[in-house]
C-alpha cells in the first residue's frame, strides 16, 4: 500500500467499483478511504481520459526541495500536469494553502474538491464544495462570490480540464447585455419620465449592473450599449447634462418632456417597476473587464461555456 508497507488485495465495492485495500491493516495509521472517495477518483480519471489526458490515481511526486506529495488523481497532457484532490475529511484552509504551494513548486496545477460548508474563494486555490452523494450523484458547488453555481461533477471536471473554470472576468467568453427601463415622476415638470434603470452584463454565473452614469465613464462601452437600445422612443434622451450638485456634467437620463436631469442618486425611484426591454449577445473584452474591476465588485469563480 502507498500509505505503509502492508500487502494489498483487490476488492470490489457493493456498487461494483474495484479498489485495492490492506490485506491486514496492522499498524497503519491512515484513515480508510470511503467508497465515495474512490468513486470520485474513478470519475476524475475517466473524465480526464475522455478529454485527452493520461490520468492515474495515487501518483507520488516531490518538490524541488524534496518534499513529497501524493495526488489523488494526476492528469497529464504534454507538459501540463493537473492534480485533483478529493478532501473528504476536515482540512483547514491554511493546510490547503500549504499543500497548494507544494504542488505549485512542483509545476503542478491543483484542483480541490472539498467536503465542507465553506471553501476558500481565492485565485490561487481553485476549490469547489463537494455536494451530493453516491445515490443522487455528486455536484460541484462553485464559489462565485455571491450565489453558489451548482454543476454536475462530470461536467465540472470537464470544464476545469478544458479551461472553462475561470476566476474574475474571463476575456473572450460569451456574455449578454440586458437593458431595463422604469418610470418615475419628473422633479421639474411632474410628468411621468421613463429612464434606463440599468444595463446588466451577464457572463457565466455572474451579472454586473451598470447605471447610465457609470457607463458614461467608458464611452466605447456605452457606444456598444447604445446600439442595442430600442429604436422606439420609450425613454428620455440619454446625454451629458450639468449637475449643480456635483458641479460637473455626466452622462445621464433625462425627462422626455422637459429634458430635466434625472440625477444618478434619484434613479432608484424607477426601480420597483422596471422591465427588461432589450437583450443582445456580446463577448467579454478588456474594456468590459476594466470597467467591472473599476467598480471594485470582482466576481469569483465560474464555469463558462464556449459559443
Amino acid at each position: 500500500m502507498p500509505c505503509c508497507s502492508a500487502r494489498a488485495v483487490l476488492k470490489r465495492s457493493k456498487r461494483g467499483l474495484q479498489f485495492f485495500a490492506h490485506k491486514a491493516v496492522g499498524a497503519c495509521m491512515s484513515e480508510p478511504e470511503t467508497e465515495a472517495h474512490r468513486t470520485l477518483k474513478e470519475l476524475a480519471v475517466r473524465v480526464a481520459r475522455e478529454h485527452g489526458f493520461q490520468a492515474e490515481t495515487e501518483i507520488r511526486g516531490k518538490t524541488p526541495t524534496g518534499e513529497e506529495w501524493i495526488a489523488d488523481v494526476l492528469a497529464t497532457r504534454g507538459t501540463t500536469r493537473v492534480a485533483i484532490e478529493i478532501q473528504w475529511s476536515a482540512q483547514t484552509i491554511d493546510e490547503t494553502r500549504r499543500r497548494q504551494e507544494r504542488y505549485k513548486q512542483s509545476g503542478v496545477r491543483c484542483l480541490w474538491l472539498l467536503r465542507r460548508a465553506v471553501v476558500p474563494l481565492e485565485y490561487d486555490i481553485p476549490a469547489v464544495r463537494l455536494k451530493g452523494d453516491l445515490e443522487s450523484g455528486f455536484q460541484a458547488g462553485v464559489p462565485t462570490g455571491h450565489e453558489e453555481q451548482c454543476v454536475p461533477m462530470d461536467e465540472f471536471l470537464a470544464a476545469a480540464l478544458r479551461g472553462r473554470l475561470r476566476y474574475g472576468v474571463p476575456v473572450g467568453f460569451p456574455a449578454r447585455i440586458s437593458i431595463s427601463v422604469g418610470e418615475l415622476d419628473c422633479w421639474s415638470c411632474h410628468a411621468k419620465a421613463r429612464i434606463v434603470t440599468g444595463v446588466d452584463l451577464s457572463f457565466g454565473p455572474h451579472t454586473h449592473r451598470f447605471t447610465i452614469p457609470e457607463l458614461g465613464k467608458h464611452p466605447d462601452l456605452y457606444a456598444n450599449v447604445r446600439s442595442a437600445l430600442p429604436t422606439e422612443d420609450i425613454f428620455g434622451p440619454i446625454r451629458p447634462r450639468w449637475s449643480g450638485t456635483q458641479r460637473s456634467a455626466y452622462l445621464s437620463n433625462g425627462c422626455a418632456r422637459c429634458d430635466a436631469l434625472v440625477g444618478e442618486h434619484y434613479e432608484h425611484g424607477a426601480w420597483p417597476d422596471q422591465e427588461e426591454v432589450a437583450s443582445v449577445p456580446t463577448t467579454i473584452n478588456d474594456q468590459w473587464r476594466r470597467a467591472i474591476e473599476a467598480e471594485e465588485k470582482l466576481p469569483g469563480w465560474g464555469v463558462y461555456r464556449h459559443d
